[in-house]
């Protein structure tokens, strides 16, 4: 199962009130309804993927729908063979869509906005959050936070309804991006911390915390990784310097020439000699070892007096 099926069956286990179920399911057969004039009269149809989400639509629509309501799975001969579950509305369906304002039978089109005015600000929210997640339900999906591409999105067949729906959500401070694809308008967020808020904002807090652990997993394991390689390429660095002041250092003793240098420098060329792999760091430990008190600063400036000695040779 995908994660996106995942929050909605998650979304749709919770207890809702009357208002917010109508609000749910409002949001859902707006996206996901399709209305059929037959020689028997209208009929709404509804289907999805998942047997858990219209086995819970189903559940939701018999506490306000009266009609007969018909299930059906039809079998899609493909690779994956999956199949679709379907509900058929096919009594009084135009009374039901008029009473619910789901659709305006006159212009045959859905009712894109919606009429909570009369609600206070909390219960207003409530039923927003259901109307959002009734529409997530229909057209909506997520990436599995197992990867690294954080994406939300909600697909919608009209501008209008996608300009509307980025309008009531910017209200609660996300900013959806909309773009045009295959007639289809596109509203998405990319951040994680927005998915993260969004999956909030419809209560899927299960998913919420199975989104942040992975994420936050993902992040610790980068960061090992990283440090990991920084610790590599140090002591590849180390490796390298040290192999260089050696060959200098050897350099000058076959010429005769460590008397030239001071008694701590002849100290660390010693150690440099014994320790050809160790960092500064290493080699300021060594030189305290010995009763020498010096830092990686004094460490590299000794270096540098090295580098000129052996630079006088051969002129």
């Amino acid at each position: 199962m995908s994660f996106a099926m995942e929050v909605k069956e998650e979304i749709l286990n919770h207890t809702f009130t009357k208002e917010q179920k109508i609000m749910l399911l409002s949001g859902f057969i707006k996206y996901n309804g399709e209305l059929i004039y037959t020689s028997k009269g209208a009929v709404l149809k509804l289907t999805n993927n998942s047997n858990n989400v219209i086995r819970n639509i189903f559940s939701m629509l018999k506490t306000i729908y009266d009609g007969n309501i018909e299930i059906s799975i039809i079998q899609i001969q493909k690779l994956r063979k999956n199949k679709i579950y379907q509900l058929m509305l096919t009594d009084e369906v135009i009374f039901f869509l008029k009473r619910y304002n789901i659709y305006d039978i006159n212009s045959s089109t859905k009712i894109i906005e919606i009429d909570l005015e009369n609600y206070d600000k909390k219960i207003k929210q409530e039923l927003i959050r259901a109307y959002i997640s009734g529409i997530f339900i229909a057209i909506g999906s997520v990436n599995s936070p197992e990867t690294t591409n954080y994406h939300l999105e909600l697909q919608f067949k009209e501008n209008e309804s996608s300009t509307y729906i980025t309008k009531i959500l910017k209200k609660y401070n996300f900013t959806f991006k909309t773009t045009s694809k295959k007639n289809k308008f596109v509203c998405y967020i990319k951040k994680s911390i927005a998915v993260s808020d969004f999956l909030k904002f419809m209560d899927a807090s299960i998913s919420v915390m199975k989104f942040e652990n992975t994420r936050i997993n993902r992040d610790v394991s980068n960061n090992i990784n990283r440090m990991i390689n920084i610790d590599i390429y140090n002591q590849q660095k180390s490796s390298v310097t040290g192999s260089r002041q050696v060959e200098v250092i050897e350099l000058i003793k076959k010429n005769n020439l460590m008397s030239e240098l001071s008694p701590k420098a002849q100290l660390l060329s010693q150690i440099r000699l014994e320790n050809p792999d160790a960092s500064f760091s290493e080699l300021e430990q060594l030189m305290n070892e010995k009763n020498v008190s010096i830092t990686k600063s004094g460490i590299s400036n000794l270096f540098k007096i090295i580098d000129k000695i052996a630079n006088t040779i051969g002129d």
